[in-house]
């Protein structure tokens, strides 16, 4: 699978929480070692909080997305529970606000 282009207007990006059961002896880094190593994730975060990890996924569209989520991260040893969060709208990204035409634009996520 090839890396997509971060901000194309084709890809889907979703904000994934992630629980997962520590290993003994080396805690969170090795799963989440195996989970960033996916073409799919764009970042990986150790968080506090209700969950775990914090996943940052890009994929062609939310059916993708959501294939690597349940064939790929949930079904990992030792995760727990995910919460999938797909983005629909930018207003503010990295300390710039993002102006939208004043006009009904809904995103189409299906």
């Amino acid at each position: 699978m090839s890396k997509l282009k971060p901000n194309s207007s084709t890809t889907v990006r979703a904000l994934i929480e992630v629980s997962i059961t520590p290993q003994k002896d080396v805690g969170f880094d090795s799963i989440a070692e195996r989970i960033y190593s996916y073409p799919q994730v764009e970042s990986c975060y150790l968080v506090s909080g209700g969950y775990d990890l914090l996943v940052v996924v890009e994929g062609e569209n939310i059916h993708t997305v959501a294939d690597f989520v349940a064939a790929k991260l949930s079904s990992m040893a030792n995760v727990r529970q995910t919460a999938t969060h797909f983005l629909l709208r930018k207003y503010k990204e990295e300390g710039r606000i993002l102006k939208h035409p004043k006009s009904q634009y809904r995103p189409n996520i299906s």
